[in-house]
């Protein structure tokens, strides 16, 4: 295809100021449409991003002709069910994540997107990071050696927004968890890119300190293939935040000490030097750049379902291994 038209389902805070820009912003991308249940929201958001209509109904976007492309922008606990619309109406599919609620969704919605020939690719965006590209670079060029461990640490203090909006994020229905599902599945996702598909899963999974249905910390020991160990602490508890990414190998480390600040360590023998990658305009940027250029050449995207799903599989077997109190072995795929 020679342009990427896309519709976004969901006019909410993603969409606004995350991933829906940049449909508009990045080249052989145009937004055609937007759909939002409250009319008045949809029709706002499709002034304000350049849309060129907007709609109340999911079935009259899905079957707007000029629309090939659909951005899920909604809550996780519908993710699967639109993907699959979606895929049957013929339209490929940028998810946001995390993929799904469990993993037997997940499978589900990589098959129907095959079934139908639609390419379906999974809103991680910080793949596609100039710092994490750089750390990618740095580990494929034997910078630091062999790659034996990974390191995610994140941390945050939840404040309920004052527009009330976002409430969803502490339903466990609509949110499918707590930190660990909506935050922690992007460090995770770092984790499989480094290390490979997960393999056994080890975790603690509490609410300490909020009266939440969810919970506010999460602290995970996972081994990969070929043996590798990643571990994650995840919090929404802390009173000052952390976002720490770290891969070390047999010759050295990659430290990111502030990841979305694009701050990078690289300590390689006696080798030390300190990076400042720069900032993408909006954090999809590159993952939606990307995309565009995968469906107008017809070439497969760096993070399909298959990718995606195994941020879902790690979290997935965190609660069940904090409700069982022992390690979970992953089926491979």
């Amino acid at each position: 295809m020679d342009e990427v038209r896309w519709g976004i389902i969901g006019a909410g805070d993603v969409a606004e100021r995350k991933g829906g820009p940049p449909l508009y912003h990045v080249a052989h991308s145009r937004l055609i449409a937007v759909m939002s249940r409250r009319a008045g929201r949809a029709a706002d958001f499709a002034r304000r991003h350049h849309a060129q209509r907007s709609y109340t109904d999911v079935d009259a976007l899905l079957a707007d002709e000029e629309v090939n492309a659909v951005y899920v922008a909604t809550p996780p606990n519908i993710h699967a069910g639109l993907t699959e619309r979606a895929a049957q109406a013929g339209k490929h599919v940028l998810c946001e994540k995390p993929m799904a609620m469990t993993v037997a969704e997940c499978r589900r919605m990589i098959q129907v997107c095959r079934d139908h020939g639609v390419q379906l690719m999974i809103a991680y965006y910080r793949r596609f990071f100039p710092v994490v590209i750089k750390m990618k670079a740095l580990v494929e060029a034997g910078k630091i050696g062999r790659p034996l461990r990974a390191r995610a640490a994140v941390a945050d203090f939840y404040v309920p927004r004052a527009d009330g909006e976002r409430t969803w994020l502490t339903e466990p229905a609509v949110a499918g968890g707590g930190f660990l599902t909506d935050v922690a599945t992007h460090r995770l996702d770092l984790l499989a890119y480094f290390l490979g598909q997960p393999r056994q899963v080890a975790a603690f999974v509490d609410t300490q300190h909020f009266d939440f249905e969810v919970e506010d910390a999460g602290t995970l020991m996972v081994r990969f293939e070929e043996g590798t160990h990643g571990t994650g602490t995840f919090n929404w508890n802390v009173g000052a935040p952390i976002d720490e990414f770290e891969v070390c190998g047999t010759g050295g480390r990659l430290v990111a000490r502030d990841l979305g600040a694009g701050q990078l360590d690289v300590y390689a023998g006696s080798e030390v030097a300190h990076l400042r990658l720069p900032l993408l305009p909006f954090t999809h940027t590159g993952l939606v750049a990307h995309f565009v250029e995968c469906l107008r050449t017809g070439t497969p995207n760096a993070l399909p379902g298959e990718e995606g799903m195994q941020a879902t599989k790690m979290t997935e077997a965190a609660y069940q291994s904090a409700r069982e109190g022992r390690m979970i072995s992953l089926d491979p795929g």
